[in-house]
């Protein structure tokens, strides 16, 4: 039986919008609870309109995973469009129940022969798994080795982000590992990661903005090390002047590799506020 291999995310994962849009590829969107409404990310809500709204509100909105029927839906779209595999590729499982929600589902679908990625990332971060795995894909490789070689990447692949206040991580209650900064003066701008199981930590800690890119991005120099298949990505919450600065820099440091460019999604910023700025290394591998 030939193998056609689709792919489903969800929109806490920022895939590229050129993605988003091929035939194979299905987003399921998580949902954010809001001044007595529920609004589907991306989809009732664009990160432009939610961002513009965090200014003014008094309310901090909520979030939760998305409706079962969303995830039904779009695994049956695929599969009555005649996809014989599929690719659940979603933010880490430690913190959101989402990745898990969409792969049992997927799992319990009948003719379907499903995988599940748990990125252990978050954001442009998992969405680059899902970058790859498109690639891969199109590049005719077989089920089972495009599968060995996403969960090589993800031991390997990092994301880095810069947020000025952790004011709506702990409203949020998705702190992890970053709760002992809870206490630094508004002068320590912290730069936060996910570690090997998925959970939010603080990697390095700087004083003031300028300083804090110029953390990051010796952090990415050293994530990049002598890999020589780097795809990497650029993403904000309604900072793209900053945005723009670091993707002209990371053009410059890295004109061998691809540099992808997005915004963060209102489910994920939520919990991250507005002006964060993020960074995704995605290591790919030419054999698992």
């Amino acid at each position: 039986m030939s193998e056609k291999i689709a792919i489903l995310a969800d929109s806490g994962s920022d895939l590229p919008s050129n993605l988003v849009a091929q035939d194979n590829v299905a987003i399921v969107p998580m949902q954010i609870h809001w001044h007595g409404k529920v609004l589907r990310d991306r989809v009732d809500i664009s990160p432009t309109e939610f961002y513009r709204a965090l200014q003014t509100s008094k309310e901090l909105p909520k979030t939760s995973s998305p409706q079962m029927s969303d995830i039904i839906s779009q695994v049956t779209r695929l599969r009555e469009k005649g996809y014989t595999h599929l690719l659940v590729i979603g933010v880490s499982s430690k913190l959101s129940v989402t990745f898990n929600q969409m792969y049992l589902q997927a799992k319990s679908t009948p003719d379907l022969i499903v995988e599940g990625i748990d990125t252990k990332n978050i954001g442009i971060g998992s969405g680059q798994i899902a970058v790859y795995a498109a690639s891969l894909i199109a590049a005719g490789l077989p089920f089972a080795q495009i599968v060995a070689r996403l969960h090589k990447s993800v031991t390997t692949s990092r994301i880095f982000f810069y947020v000025p206040t952790l004011k709506y991580l702990a409203a949020g209650g998705r702190i992890g590992k970053v709760a002992g900064l809870l206490g630094s003066t508004l002068h320590i701008k912290p730069i936060i990661s996910c570690d090997a199981d998925g959970v939010y930590y603080p990697i390095a800690k700087a004083h003031g903005e300028k300083r804090a890119v110029q953390k990051m991005l010796a952090l990415v120099d050293q994530a990049v090390g002598n890999h020589r298949q780097v795809h990497l990505a650029v993403c904000d919450g309604d900072n793209l002047p900053l945005r723009t600065q670091l993707l002209n820099l990371m053009k410059e440091k890295y004109p061998q590799f691809t540099v992808d460019v997005g915004d963060i999604s209102p489910a994920l910023g939520v919990h991250t506020g507005p002006g964060l700025i993020g960074i995704a290394v995605n290591i790919r591998y030419d054999e698992a």
